[in-house]
Parts: C-alpha cells; structure tokens; sequence
C-alpha cells in the first residue's frame, strides 16, 4: 500500500521500519535477563512471555520506545496508513479504538523513524503537514489517464444515436457533449452512463482534478473555481465514484487520504 506513496529511494527504509515493528508481536528467541532460550506464551494477544529459568516475565518490545503498547500487532499497521497519509481517525475506524490511541503510537512511531530512518522520517512530515511535495507518478499517470478519458469524450465530434442507433448525428457546440440526431431529430449527450452527467461546468474539471491531487480543502477549491461549497462537496463524492469505476484505485486512495 505504501509503496505507491512513499519515494522509490526511501522504500528500503519505510520496509525496514515496518519489519522492525512487526517484530515486536514475534516470540523472543531468548530471555534478555538470562539468555535462555526456554520460552513460554503468558499472553499471546500481548506478545508477553515468561522465561523457564530466570521466571521473568517481558516481550519484545521491551526496553523499546514501545514497551507496553498492546496490542502490538497495531504498530506496524498505524505506521503502514501514516505512510499513505491517513488520518487518526480513518485509522481509529479500521482499528476499532480511540483517536487518542492512534495518535499517541503514531507520534511513538515518528520519534522511532526520527531516530532510526532520518531520511523518511523527513519525507513524511512534509507528506503528513501537506508541505509542497511532488506526487508520486503512478498518481500522475492515473490522473492524466482520467482526464485524458474525458477530455476524449468531450472532444468526440461523431456519436451513435442511443434512441434509434443512426450515425447521422451533429454535435451542438464545440465544447459541448450534446448531439442531435439528423435520423429521428432527438437531442442525447454521450456522458450518459460515465458518470459525468451528473456533473455541470465541464470547464472546470481539469482544475478540478489537480485540486483534489494538490489536497486542497473545500474552502480552498471554492476559491478558485468560485462555486458554492454544497456543488464542491457533491462533486467530490462524484468524481470519487468515477475514478473507482475507472479503476484509478491509486488515485482515489491519494485524494481520500490528502484531505485526511
């Protein structure tokens, strides 16, 4: 999942960081008191184990920063969805826990990749605080795919006629997707069934799009487009729709996950 977001360079260290933490839910080889290698389970859930010989209790992640964090199976998913940029509470969702509890491993895990991966741990809050980044390219090769879908169905000069199937059509308009039909005279548009129908003001899409890539707030896309907050959130829950049937699912995840 991270991968699609986190820079190629940096991959080997966001692979070790959540190997490190997926390691801590493992059974210990050895008791750190004693050394010894008899082992048994006290509370599996917790990754805690009870050494044969010395009788002392611990887990993996003792003396890490993360000692006492059950469940410990959490740390490497919360640092799997920071990585895409999911916010506390979509994570808290999946998790069925409180916000404070993401948020309180998340910051444990980003004092660990400060200390540990300096140069991830920079990448990532400038990705986290939507500092001006360059998006990843499968998210700009999967938003030029949808524009370029588009702007082939506005562009379209010759439709079929979807009343009487006849070729004859005129299309209305330069910039327009409306057409009439020269056979049995009736008006269609070729966005029927896309999606787009349901979207005015073709004019803006483009903007649009680079918008919700950028981040932006509703606030912000209601500045430059100038149309009315309610359009700007019916549109969003639209474009979102599209990109899912056009199967940009890098895309959509992008845009979900920048406006947290």
């Amino acid at each position: 999942m991270y991968h699609n977001f986190v820079p190629i360079k940096l991959h080997n260290n966001a692979e070790k960081l959540v190997a490190n933490l997926t390691a801590l839910s493992q059974k210990p080889v050895v008791c750190p008191y004693c050394q010894h290698n008899e082992l048994y389970a006290v509370n599996t859930s917790s990754g805690y184990y009870r050494c044969k010989s010395c009788q002392r209790g611990f887990n993996r992640s003792l003396n890490t920063p993360f000692y006492r964090l059950a469940p410990l199976e959490w740390l490497p998913i919360i640092a799997e969805r920071r990585l895409c940029g999911q916010s506390y509470i979509t994570i808290r969702r999946e998790l069925n826990c409180s916000k404070w509890v993401v948020k309180n491993r998340s910051e444990i895990i980003e004092k660990y990749m400060q200390l540990n991966f300096s140069d991830l741990y920079n990448w990532y809050k400038n990705f986290i605080n939507e500092a001006i980044i360059d998006e990843p390219l499968i998210v700009q090769e999967q938003a030029k795919q949808l524009k370029d879908w588009f702007d082939n169905i506005l562009q379209t000069s010759q439709a079929i006629c979807p009343h009487c199937d006849s070729a004859k059509t005129q299309k209305i308009g330069e910039h327009r997707a409306q057409f009439r039909c020269k056979n049995c005279w009736r008006y269609f548009s070729n966005l029927k069934g896309t999606g787009l129908e349901h979207l005015s003001r073709s004019e803006n899409w483009w903007t649009m799009i680079d918008l919700l890539v950028k981040g932006k707030t509703n606030r912000q896309i209601e500045s430059v487009l100038g149309i009315s907050l309610g359009t700007i959130i019916n549109y969003k829950k639209q474009w979102l729709k599209i990109i899912q049937q056009r199967n940009l699912l890098v895309l959509k995840e992008w845009i979900i996950n920048r406006r947290g």
